[in-house]
């Protein structure tokens, strides 16, 4: 019993810092202001868990978290400026938004339904999981040192106080990890130090208690959904993402189960992707964020050899429990980001090591390599221009063009799909 709450709680603190930050930064974005922010995370939260219980059941059946989805922070933050000008205002780019993640919600079903994810699965080669890997690691570099350094939107500068204190974490981190008794207690411990450590330097912010006790997400908080239809392509095009980081992030825990000789759920696609639609529609529903399975989640399972999925439930009923009660809400709110990035970046750092071993089960390792360069140099290349160089393009082309992780693997996706089909048209030639 002391195990399973020990592992139920580093989990739940996984939870946490994969999580708080995503929702605060788009309610900041569109100007929400503090207790609608706080409800926006709860909602979110409340999402988050609702959908890694059903995957965890009914889906995978793996303990992997959801969490806010890249791409659709990426499409808030997008439309935050956006917005404005197209819809007329913060609220009714939020509306817009709504009916989006519904739409999304709807796609991802109607594409498990007619298999078409299945299909699609049949391209996620040890060639394309480890290139997404490599490029998921090195897109969150650039948060992580940002988060360490104390760097801010509002602030450009790095802040000596919290990046040695964030230092210090990080050494204490990967001390736990390499310990054979505190190694499943690292996340527990170093977020519990760290924070202390925080609030005596005077680095962590007061919390900041709501009135209200307990909260019950409402739907529909914005608004009714305000139809768009110009939004069901950028709908189709943002499923189409999730569902690869979907496949992608399977494939990683599928990929440190069989390291260690654990069981292989199977025929768990279909499902998965059903699951998935039903959480963008959450989201909509619940005026959050859609979720997404973070594959961050191999690299934790990995470091902690936490593999039983027990541990992982309690956790998702513990966030659950959050997200509805605001005293719990508000406390972990006031996490300092620099703490929650420190305490779990040795968990990121072991993922660049799974993605550079993919490799080697490539049929051909070195042929794979050389694919995995062209896309790798792409995607890492695009996270190196200014934002403000996809300015004069249409918000579509730059949903997919700024993101480096999205580009470089649709770009490795191509390879390996059109590789494929030349080889069965060969194959139908010489026979």
């Amino acid at each position: 019993m002391f195990r399973v709450s020990i592992a139920s709680l580093q989990w739940f603190l996984f939870m946490i810092s994969n999580s708080m930050i995503v929702p605060i930064v788009i309610a900041s974005q569109f100007h929400l202001n503090a207790a609608d922010s706080i409800q926006f995370l709860q909602r979110t939260l409340f999402i988050l868990a609702l959908s890694g219980l059903l995957q965890v059941f009914i889906g995978h059946k793996y303990p992997i978290m959801e969490g806010p989805a890249g791409v659709w922070w990426g499409v808030f933050s997008l439309y935050a400026s956006l917005g404005t000008v197209l819809f007329g205002s913060h609220s009714e780019t939020l509306r817009v938004l709504q009916f989006t993640l519904l739409i999304s919600g709807i796609i991802a079903i109607l594409m498990s339904l007619l298999g078409l994810i299945d299909k699609l699965a049949k391209y996620f080669t040890p060639t394309v999981t480890g290139t997404y890997l490599i490029l998921l690691v090195t897109q969150l570099s650039g948060s992580f040192l940002k988060g360490m350094f104390g760097i801010t939107e509002m602030n450009s500068a790095i802040k000596l106080p919290i990046a040695l204190a964030s230092a210090a974490i990080l050494l204490l981190t990967f001390y736990l990890l390499s310990h054979r008794t505190l190694n499943k207690l690292s996340i527990i411990i170093s977020i519990g130090v760290g924070w202390g450590v925080f609030a005596i330097l005077g680095l962590a912010k007061p919390i900041e208690f709501q009135a209200q006790l307990f909260y019950i997400p409402k739907v529909f908080v914005f608004g009714a959904p305000r139809v768009e239809w110009n939004m069901v392509v950028t709908a189709f095009f943002v499923t189409l993402i999730l569902i690869t980081n979907m496949l992608a992030s399977i494939r990683v825990v599928e990929s440190v189960y069989k390291h260690k000789g654990e069981k292989i759920e199977k025929d768990n696609i279909k499902r998965s992707g059903m699951v998935s639609g039903i959480s963008q529609l959450l989201g909509g529903l619940f005026s959050g964020v859609g979720a997404v399975p973070i594959s961050g989640s191999g690299g934790f399972i990995s470091a902690t050899n936490l593999y039983s999925r027990v541990p992982f439930i309690v956790a998702s009923c513990l966030l659950l429990f959050l997200s509805i009660f605001t005293p719990l809400t508000s406390i972990m709110s006031a996490l300092p980001p620099a703490v929650g990035y420190a305490a779990i970046f040795p968990v990121f750092t072991g993922m660049m090591a799974l993605g550079i071993g993919e490799f080697k089960h490539a049929k051909q390792p070195e042929k794979a390599m050389k694919k995995a360069g062209i896309a790798l140099l792409s995607g890492i290349g695009v996270m190196f221009l200014p934002s403000q160089a996809f300015s004069t393009l249409p918000p579509l082309v730059t949903t997919f063009l700024s993101n480096g992780l999205v580009l470089g693997t649709i770009i490795i996706l191509t390879l390996e799909i059109s590789e494929s089909i030349s080889l069965k048209r060969q194959g139908a030639k010489e026979g």
